[in-house]
């Protein structure tokens, strides 16, 4: 392992070369493509089907997702504490991957069949549903979120797990949008053939998952290591400032992906219409993004996850302006590719930004072994949901009732709707994100993570890693012989 020096403007970050198999980083991105499919249809997709197949009151959904906080917050720090007291032959991440896969889908398959009809039978279904699919979703997802900070110490491979959670969690995004445009999308919904194809997503998810677990690394060590109780366990977290910044940072930035996914199906209701030519315009955008968002990674080792993830804030919101202003500029539904380079920009960085986010709370989760002497992914995991999973909750109740103060009327088809609910809609997708960035981006200025010091301590803490994993193997040789 040698030593790497790269300066950047203001301070003088200094890395060391760390490699983690190729097989390890597809098993992360087995995992991530399931679970990010499974969830994005999931907990996105839900609101449109509810009310453009059974005719569900938009105003009850948003009450039932406010009522879902209460248990989105105790559940994840719940589980998050428990798989990190698990202790198996297979390791604390590996068994809830390969043995909760089934339940995780049968739960998401269960999403698209309610069993309770009429407005308030409705509401209790969408509710039960989200407390019971989310239950399994956090199981599953804690773990993928906390594999990069488990699996490497330095941020750029960090950086490199995540690129393939995010590439193969992109299918998840990009199946929810072709999903809700081709059967959810206009005045006549498909409702078989997307219970149809929903189910059988399920399935693939699940197998998905199911075989990660067979790929992924774990520190064995870290089972030996006594855990915190349940209470200690919270304190010490909350008592960990940097991370405190962050999750003012990722809490504002799941309000602004969620807007984005939740909302990219009434875009096209309302704003845009969606053609072959949409497609050559789209491919070669994408293709720019990825390669540019690929660039802008690649400098982490001389910028800093800050100066990135705060570049991609300011690119995104010049996206979202443009996305605005061309959307209130017309009268009617425009041709998708007008909005291509508003959409390009926004994505560009976002992207950025969800690259480097589980790389960040990383960081927060060194520091914090620094301070205890224990690795806690899942417990992290568990607490930045505790404080972000509202965010989720808040989004689609801020795009529900924006569209509801705009004029969407229940029950209308999207044709008869006033023409004033495209302009909600371009308020809750544009400016809400604006302000949030805005957030996001002061937050990240006071992130105290960087440095030649803070460098040097990563360097410590991965001898010790190293140390850790040769006496356990050593007991381990012990104990067998």
């Amino acid at each position: 392992m040698s030593n790497n020096s790269n300066e950047g403007s203001g301070s003088k970050q200094v890395e060391y070369e760390e490699h983690i198999p190729l097989k390890y980083k597809f098993g992360v991105g087995f995992a991530n493509a399931g679970s990010s499919l499974m969830s994005t249809i999931g907990l996105g997709t839900i609101d449109v089907f509810y009310i453009k197949i059974y005719g569900a009151n938009p105003a009850l959904l948003a009450w039932s997702w406010m009522l879902f906080i209460v248990w989105n917050m105790i559940n994840d720090p719940i589980i998050g504490i428990l798989e990190e007291r698990t202790k198996t032959r297979w390791g604390r991440r590996i068994p809830y991957l390969r043995f909760g896969a089934l339940p995780y889908t049968l739960s998401f398959i269960l999403v698209w069949f309610p069993f309770m009809q009429g407005e308030i039978g409705l509401f209790f279904n969408h509710l039960l549903m989200l407390y019971v699919f989310d239950t399994f979703f956090s199981m599953i997802g804690l773990i993928t979120f906390g594999l990069p900070a488990e699996m490497a110490i330095t941020a750029k491979e960090r950086n490199r797990i995540t690129v393939f959670g995010v590439c193969f969690g992109a299918i998840g995004m990009i199946s929810r949008w072709v999903i809700e445009s081709l059967f959810l999308a206009g005045d006549n919904p498909n409702q078989l053939v997307f219970q149809i194809v929903v189910t059988i997503a399920g399935i693939i998810s699940g197998l998905l998952i199911f075989a990660s677990s067979y790929y992924i690394k774990e520190n064995l060590y870290t089972q030996e290591e006594e855990a915190f109780g349940f209470v200690e366990s919270i304190t010490e977290t909350l008592k960990n400032k940097p991370f405190l910044i962050i999750e003012v940072v990722i809490f504002f930035m799941v309000v602004i992906t969620e807007l984005l996914f939740t909302g990219f199906i009434y875009l096209f209701d309302y704003v845009f219409i969606f053609s072959e030519l949409s497609i050559i315009f789209l491919i070669p955008a994408l293709i720019i993004m990825i390669t540019l968002t690929i660039y802008a990674n690649n400098k982490i080792g001389s910028w800093g996850l800050k100066k990135v993830m705060i570049l991609g804030g300011l690119i995104s919101m010049i996206g979202y302006i443009m996305l605005f202003f061309v959307g209130l500029a017309n009268n009617s539904k425009i041709p998708f590719e007008i909005g291509t380079f508003g959409i390009g920009f926004v994505g560009l960085g976002l992207l950025m930004f969800m690259l480097n986010q589980s790389p960040l709370m990383g960081e927060a989760i060194d520091y914090d072994e620094i301070r205890t002497g224990k690795r806690r992914e899942t417990t992290y995991s568990g607490v930045n949901a505790l404080i972000t999973k509202p965010a989720v909750s808040i989004a689609h109740a801020l795009l529900l009732g924006i569209m509801g103060l705009y004029g969407f009327q229940q029950g209308v088809s999207v044709s008869n709707q006033p023409a004033s609910v495209a302009t909600g809609v371009l308020i809750a997708v544009s400016i809400v994100p604006i302000i949030c960035i805005i957030i996001a981006i002061i937050g990240l200025y006071f992130v105290p993570l960087e440095g030649e010091e803070w460098q040097a301590k990563k360097r410590h803490l991965q001898e010790i890693h190293m140390q850790k994993e040769k006496d356990y193997v050593e007991s381990m040789r012990q104990k067998q012989g």
